[in-house]
């Protein structure tokens, strides 16, 4: 018999090209999903908080939904002691995102017992007013 003139070939070397090219894919649309750069960035004290019925949805585009959006809300939630904590800190993150206003606002007591020392729970929707 006779040895075959082609090269041997690993047999994982299939399964590891396939690997290689999906996780390529995955990391080439995390980047491709990102959305626009954001615009210029305001001061936290310059961001604005409406209501929701203050505007309509074609007056705003959405940024992010503060803390929501984040892999890290899975494990953990940020709280607060007083409402005014909670709003200055969505301010910070919805300025940091690009976003000029907060819409959605709201703050849950999130204790157990109502003796127990508050534990508020805050959230809104970081937007760029048109």
């Amino acid at each position: 018999m006779t040895r075959s003139s082609r090269p041997r070939v690993h047999p994982c070397a299939p399964i590891l090209g396939c690997v290689v090219l999906a996780l390529s894919l995955i990391a080439a649309g995390g980047c491709a999903s990102k959305g626009p750069p954001p615009k210029s960035k305001v001061a936290p004290s310059e961001v604005k908080v409406y209501q929701t019925p203050d505007l309509l949805m074609s007056q705003y585009t959405l940024i992010e939904h503060v803390w929501i959006d984040s892999w890290r809300t899975n494990f953990t939630f940020p709280t607060f002691d007083t409402e005014a904590d909670g709003m200055d800190a969505m301010k910070r993150v919805a300025s940091d995102a690009g976003a000029n206003a907060l819409i959605n606002t709201i703050c849950i007591d999130g204790r157990p017992k109502p003796s127990d020392k508050a534990v508020l729970y805050c959230y809104g929707d970081a937007i760029r007013v048109n």
